[in-house]
């Protein structure tokens, strides 16, 4: 046995040696984490700290408690002399300064807010002391970045811009040939045919489909840019001189918004590029087509055509000069965005997905704003945050000047943490909407009394499939932008993931993106929006009584001279049943998968509605995998999924323990303590060791 002891010491030794070297390797990711964890909120250290100093009114300014001076004049305030000296200070040294501003909460809560005293009171970081709030004052950065998508540049805006001046030509252009052709020929037009078997494959597409075609298929390429500019808008908000407020940044989602009431919410906070473009957007892709769609007629009417006479395709006037008039209106708005696209971004590259905001928040304080809120729903957030300006700098987000009282109006967001279009409130009734479209097309087609609706209403059948096309366009939005936190909570998410982001995506290769990612509900989603741009076109035909196109009934005893013969209509055989087809076969894809939507996404997986930086910023403020964004403000979206992929971490949405040692709710690396779900609060379910021996717990 004795000469079996050595090998048994070896044994030991190497044990032991296999241990060491596990302890030293998780003893340098230990320290590797801490210094990383120190680097958070380095900037601040660059801060110049600027003492207040105020003197208050002599007895020669004030009389009676009032400035001397013109009663027209602007009261000079505390805060409003000590931000001035500070940007001079911070302009002169070129670098960050701060003021410290006394505060009397008695006095800054006029009429009892005590809901909003109580979160101010509650509210800690920041260099914020008991009684005293600091404001951040900035230099004007002479090298500020200026990053924007292609789709946003001059050359894109300019070209939108052309080819909408090139469609107004050409649309008068083609009425003043028909009114021409009118007066030399009373039976004439554009094109003259007695049945439509008489026109060739070329000249009949072009009548029935490429105008509303090409009309569908500008209005894809301004959405093309209206994403971008309802993405961006915030970061350019963050970048001007003095900021923004939260409000008008942070707080701000256009995307999962109504797209046909975003102007009015752009117009109450002035920003007015998400105006222009959003106007010019809809205009394009959704009035322009339903006017063309009416714009073309086939003379004479209906009930005036005779078999054997002369058929005409003529331009009604009045629908064209309206088409005319819009498409004018859509370059003069593209050429105020051209303007208002003078602006910089302050961006270095694309802010892809959470990691994006995540990367610009690692340099100041500004996470100490969202204490508290890991769950709380948007409009408390935007309570928490509406007294502080916030501003981009040098790639990361920073607080900006303290605002002592904030008149904003708090918009009620409801604590539903689901898009109004994913509810099954909103999504069920759209259903049925499609459904009864789908019932509605046949019955205007096939039934006479019907008809007679779509024939002095050309345009009907279009508005209706516009209609539907529009809340397909915002379902759809909320699909994209829904997509990473769905994949977040299903917890073990890839590194990829927190750079995805499909709301920028082109919508013609979202479908194809989406499917190389194995996401299906965004790809069937993508699909289903260009097919509703297809069923817009196609419905854009139906003018005629449908019986005639059924076989045995195109006229009596197949005799062409009969008037209710297919061949005195504008139709032939086989375009009305591929068109009917199409657009029956568009209304079940789309059927399908909206139900497939509802009933894969209408759950509540999250704590809150997202799609605003400050959601994400509330889901991440204590989260550990924040030291892996330490200096990455400047990567590009491809650079920074090669940094995340290189710590072979995944990711999740759920409970974790925060770098304060509490329970929180949000977006961190694994392993998490708990999967969110709705309703049910971790924090309660354990008692923390530093919560022991406190009153809650007693």
């Amino acid at each position: 046995m004795n000469k079996f002891e050595p090998l048994k010491k070896k044994k030991k030794s190497a044990a032991d040696a296999t241990q060491q070297e596990r302890d030293l390797d998780e003893a340098g990711y230990a320290a590797e984490f801490e210094r990383l964890e120190a680097q958070l909120g380095a900037g601040m250290t660059a801060v110049h700290e600027v003492p207040f100093t105020h003197k208050g009114a002599t007895p020669d300014q004030s009389v009676g408690g009032h400035r001397r001076g013109l009663s027209s004049a602007k009261p000079v305030t505390v805060e409003a002399v000590a931000g001035e000296v500070a940007q001079k200070e911070a302009e002169k040294t070129g670098g960050i300064v701060a003021t410290e501003i006394p505060i009397d909460i008695s006095e800054s809560y006029v009429g009892g807010d005590f809901e909003t005293r109580s979160i101010f009171e509650s509210r800690s970081g920041g260099g914020d002391e008991d009684g005293v709030k600091k404001s951040y004052y900035f230099p004007e950065d002479p090298d500020m970045p200026s990053w924007r998508p292609f789709s946003m540049g001059w050359p894109w805006l300019s070209f939108l811009i052309f080819i909408a001046l090139v469609l107004a030509g050409i649309q008068e252009f083609l009425c003043q040939l028909s009114i021409q052709k009118v007066k030399n020929d009373p039976e004439g037009g554009l094109k003259k045919f007695k049945m439509p078997s008489d026109l060739s494959v070329p000249e009949y597409f072009t009548w029935k489909y490429v105008p509303v075609l090409v009309f569908v298929m500008y209005g894809i390429l301004w959405q093309i840019t209206d994403f971008e500019v309802k993405r961006l808008e915030p970061f350019y908000q963050l970048s001007k001189k003095s900021g923004s407020t939260a409000a008008e940044s942070l707080n701000m989602d256009y995307l999962t918004f109504m797209s046909w009431l975003v102007p009015f919410r752009a117009l109450a906070h002035r920003q007015y590029a998400v105006i222009y473009v959003s106007l010019a957007t809809l205009t394009a892709s959704s009035l322009v087509p339903v006017l063309q769609s009416a714009s073309v007629i086939t003379w004479p009417p209906q009930k005036e055509r005779k078999i054997d006479g002369w058929k005409s395709i003529r331009i009604d006037p009045a629908w064209s000069r309206a088409v005319t008039a819009c498409l004018l209106f859509v370059a003069i708005c593209g050429g105020v965005l051209l303007y208002e696209m003078r602006r910089k971004s302050g961006l270095q590259s694309d802010p892809k997905g959470i990691a994006g905001v995540a990367a610009m928040a690692t340099r100041s304080h500004i996470l100490a704003d969202f204490h508290g809120l890991d769950t709380a729903p948007l409009d408390r957030i935007h309570k928490q945050l509406r007294h502080r300006r916030y501003i981009l700098h040098k790639s990361s987000l920073w607080q900006g000047e303290y605002i002592r009282t904030s008149k904003e109006r708090i918009r009620e967001f409801g604590s539903d943490p689901r898009p109004l279009m994913l509810r099954k409130i909103a999504s069920v009734p759209y259903i049925v909407s499609i459904v009864l479209f789908a019932i509605l097309v046949p019955i205007f087609i096939f039934v006479d009394k019907a008809g007679v609706i779509t024939e002095k209403l050309p345009w009907l059948l279009t508005a209706m499939a516009t209609g539907l096309r529009l809340l397909w366009g915002t379902m759809n939005c909320d699909i994209r932008m829904l997509e990473p936190f769905y994949i977040l909570s299903r917890r073990r998410a890839p590194a990829k993931t927190l750079t995805l982001d499909y709301t920028g995506t082109n919508p013609i290769f979202l479908p194809f993106k989406a499917f190389m990612n194995r996401h299906y509900v965004v790809a069937l989603v993508g699909i289903g929006a260009i097919l509703a741009e297809i069923l817009t076109v196609c419905v854009s035909s139906f003018r005629v009584d449908g019986k005639k196109f059924i076989p045995g009934h195109g006229g009596k005893g197949g005799d062409k001279d009969e008037a209710d013969d297919r061949h005195n209509t504008d139709e032939t055989f086989r375009s009305f049943w591929i068109s009917f087809s199409l657009v029956q076969g568009i209304l079940l894809t789309l059927t399908v998968i909206a139900v497939v939507v509802t009933l894969r996404r209408s759950h509540k997986f999250m704590p809150r509605q997202t799609g605003t930086m400050a959601s994400v910023l509330g889901f991440i403020h204590q989260s550990k995998m924040l030291v892996s964004f330490v200096d990455t403000e400047k990567m590009d979206s491809t650079a920074m999924t090669r940094h995340l992929e290189s710590k072979g971490k995944t990711y999740a949405l759920g409970w974790f323990s925060g770098r304060d040692g509490d329970d929180h709710c949000g977006i961190d690396e694994e392993d998490i303590l708990a999967e969110y779900r709705w309703g049910v609060d971790w924090t309660k379910t354990r008692v923390l060791g530093n919560q022991i021996g406190t009153w809650e717990h007693y």
